[in-house]
């Protein structure tokens, strides 16, 4: 019969043998782009072109009382983020407001990340500026600004595009700076989570910091909208997934081989 030091010591390379899978299977997960698009595109007007990966269609212009979204060669750029090409940037025509809209697969379970790079102006309100996240052509949710209170920051908006009136989907990073914003939506506990200008450096996605702002809403989108007055300017566009948790089952394999690999080395 096993003695108890001896259970206690099994019990204890065990608990390591659980450890050690659970880093492992951790550092294994990452994101998964749904859908980029860094703007690599001509100068002109933005509808119609289709780069980028993951999209479902082109860029459209569907506001027709305003204009397209232009093309500008010169990109937006953040300190440890790798981009590509232009950036879309406002457009004269109409009644002032550009427009551009593209879809892309259904985003509506688990853990996605929608992060831009944005500069708009100082002031915000009319429905601008912002990235409205849709389900088909409704309005579920966005980011930026649309006047009120919080008319100068950044916010997450909610399906009627206004922020929390306690200020708590507002961060403190004005409209008009160069901003990275990272969105996160968390449909298992329907909440919207953003952070403006983290350190990418140190930024995990995985288990993020405390975030600059918060809603409790995590919108279903199957397309994005910019819209912006006079200036704007959107680049480095990407959706990504969180991978699905491994169920429990395939985590005890793991660790069971682990300690198997454990005690044949002993």
């Amino acid at each position: 019969m096993k003695s108890v030091v001896s259970r206690s010591f099994d019990a204890a390379r065990l608990a390591l043998a659980l450890a050690a899978a659970s880093l492992w299977m951790s550092a294994r997960a990452q994101l998964t782009t749904v859908a980029y698009d860094g703007f690599n595109y001509s100068a002109g007007a933005l509808a119609g072109d289709n780069g980028g990966t993951g999209w479902s269609n082109a860029w459209t212009w569907s506001y027709s009382p305003g204009a397209s979204l232009g093309v500008s060669a010169t990109g937006l750029n953040y300190s440890g983020l790798s981009t590509t090409g232009g950036s879309a940037v406002w457009a004269s025509g109409g009644n002032g407001i550009s427009e551009a809209d593209r879809s892309l697969p259904l985003q509506d379970g688990g853990i996605v990340y929608l992060q831009f790079l944005c500069q708009f102006g100082s002031s915000s309100g009319g429905g601008t500026p912002n990235i409205r996240l849709l389900d088909g052509t409704t309005v579920t949710g966005g980011f930026g600004a649309n006047g009120g209170t919080y008319a100068g920051v950044i916010s997450i908006l909610n399906s009627a595009l206004n922020p929390a009136v306690d200020g708590s989907s507002s961060s403190t990073n004005l409209l008009s700076s160069l901003n990275l914003v990272i969105g996160r939506m968390d449909y298992q506990n329907n909440t919207t989570m953003m952070w403006v200008n983290p350190d990418l450096s140190t930024f995990n996605y995985a288990a993020p910091p405390t975030p600059d702002a918060t809603l409790t809403n995590a919108p279903i989108f199957d397309g994005i909208a910019i819209y912006t007055r006079s200036p704007g300017n959107v680049d480095e566009i990407k959706v990504m997934t969180e991978p699905v948790p491994e169920p429990p089952f395939f985590s005890l394999i793991a660790a069971a081989g682990i300690l198997l690999l454990f005690r044949r080395r002993r």
